[in-house]
């Protein structure tokens, strides 16, 4: 005779508490057998396939891959009848008696409540339309900025309070008409637009390159050091095979260099119709001036705007977004946004949490003013500071600017704690997919490509579980360039567009977390 049982995370030992879900391989329904791979699980000490206890049908899945589970914590149900884990025999309608799965963002509660305060939440005034929409103040200033009058739009959907039109409701109006191309909105006759405003702009990528150095550095070289591990090993947990390392003559300024001039190419300008230029990188070739004006003067461009910008991995797509910014500001009509990262600097060969999964490398993307190229919507950026010390360099800083005499270099090297980045990596990487699809309306079907940053292969597969996006969707190039840092996402939009594989009007989400925590994320259509 049949029954249920719920199969609980096994305990991997006394000091591991919890286990994040990598990666879910049955389904609902499916006949499993005893032994047989239900899911990969990962603690902060290893990465282990979790086996099915017993013979029988999977009848509910009480998790998601990428969440993090507390050990003993229900994981499958199973119907079987296997006497010999009838210990684990539940009620078939029951529902799950352990440790809920910690939720997906460590929420931090407001202050009023710990004061014994009620939350209130503050509602801007409403500006009653005589066409029967109502707007916020905000949303009426947007769209008088982007010349449009609030009066002839009738077609509009407000989700603010009491159907109110929000600005990030006239956001998601603006990209809808642009891409439907209608009829010319009327503009109000008693408002202009400051000259040089920006405010009928549409921020286009025109132009995208990239550039990799010329020597390879492979996974058997780096495990001369490490005699225990295997390539196989290394593969499996990161996916990556290779990277490119930069030797002599090669630098920062030299990779971004040969990036820009693809870009530029492909976007059909010259050097001369640069306006600004604005870098994102971790590491410069030195830090006074900065690399953003180092990169003009090497490129020629003698008058232009220029300046850096460190977000760690998120660092390009948080460029991009300023460089959409000045664009809509008015302040300049084509940007050059690029990123060069030399992580073979800062990568200590002896450390195993790291040695394998840098490399260096460069991208580079052309914004744009005009109609022609890619449309860039607006990008989300955010941020947790609670995981400062998860990945981090202390030295090279201000506080410790050089080794002192018989000084170790380990503060000049990048360290990681890889068990608390995976688990925040996947959760996060999955809530600014997810961010990205509602902000503009679209279902993971919709979904052409995605372009994330290039942490690990593991944590992009079980990112790809928890959103519902095949994995074949994914834009995966860290296998032969590894973790590029700030440049990964910006490589690896350049490999697929050198490539040929993106088409007219595909979607495309680009994601990424960093050092900080940083996030980034959003929606380009081609």
């Amino acid at each position: 005779m049949s029954f249920q049982i719920d199969v609980p995370i096994p305990s991997m030992g006394a000091t591991v508490n919890e286990m994040t879900l990598i990666d879910l391989e049955v389904e609902a329904g499916q006949e499993i057998a005893k032994g047989e791979k239900l899911a990969e699980l990962e603690s902060d000490k290893s990465v282990f396939d979790f086996e099915s206890p017993c013979d029988g049908t999977i009848k509910k899945i009480h998790c998601r891959a990428g969440d993090i589970l507390e050990v003993g914590h229900p994981f499958v149900r199973i119907e079987t009848s296997d006497t010999a884990v009838s210990h684990l025999k539940v009620d078939g309608d029951a529902e799950p008696q352990a440790a809920k799965p910690k939720p997906e963002v460590e929420v931090v509660e407001p202050l009023a409540p710990e004061l014994g305060m009620e939350p209130v939440v503050a509602t801007a005034p409403a500006v009653a339309k005589a066409n029967g929409v109502r707007w916020t103040p905000r949303a009426k200033k947007l769209a008088v900025e982007r010349g449009l009058n609030p009066e002839s739009i009738t077609d509009i959907l407000g989700t603010g309070p009491g159907g109110r039109v929000t600005g990030d409701d006239l956001e998601r109006y603006v990209d809808s008409v642009s891409e439907a191309q209608p009829a010319v909105v009327e503009t109000p006759a008693a408002v202009d637009a400051p000259a040089g405003s920006g405010s009928k702009q549409t921020a286009c990528v025109a132009g995208i390159g990239y550039a990799v150095p010329k020597n390879v550095r492979s996974n058997a070289e780096i495990l001369k050091q490490f005699p225990g591990k295997t390539e196989e090993e290394i593969v499996k947990v990161t996916g990556i095979q290779q990277r490119y390392v930069i030797s002599e003559g090669e630098s920062a300024t030299s990779l971004a260099s040969s990036a820009t001039r693809k870009a530029l190419e492909m976007a059909g300008l010259e050097v001369s119709d640069i306006d600004a230029v604005v870098v994102a990188t971790l590491l410069p070739d030195q830090p006074v001036p900065g690399a953003a004006s180092i990169l003009a003067k090497e490129l020629g461009i003698e008058q232009a705007l220029a300046f850096d910008l460190n977000a760690a991995c998120s660092g390009w797509l948080y460029a991009l977004e300023v460089g959409r910014s000045l664009i809509y500001g008015g302040t300049a009509k084509n940007i050059l946004v690029v990123t060069a990262e030399i992580l073979s600097r800062i990568t200590n060969p002896k450390d195993h949490e790291t040695a394998f999964l840098f490399g260096d490398g460069a991208g580079a993307a052309i914004l744009t003013s005009g109609e022609g190229g890619h449309r860039l919507h607006r990008l989300e950026l955010s941020g947790d500071a609670r995981f400062t010390d998860a990945i981090s360099r202390v030295g090279g800083g201000a506080l410790c600017p050089i080794p002192k005499p018989g000084e170790d270099l380990d503060s000049f090297y990048l360290t990681m704690d890889g068990g608390v980045v995976f688990k925040r990596a996947v959760l996060s990487f999955s809530n600014i997919i997810e961010s990205a699809l509602e902000r503009h309306g679209l279902t993971p079907e919709d979904v052409s490509w995605i372009v994330p940053h290039q942490a690990n292969a593991r944590i992009l597969r079980a990112v790809s579980k928890r959103v519902g996006i095949p994995y074949e969707k994914f834009v995966v190039t860290i296998n032969k360039y590894g973790n590029t840092s700030a440049a990964s996402v910006s490589m690896a939009l350049g490999w697929a567009a050198e490539e040929g594989i993106f088409e007219d009007g595909d979607k495309i989400i680009f994601c990424s977390v960093g050092a900080g925590f940083t996030f980034a994320g959003g929606l380009m259509t081609w």
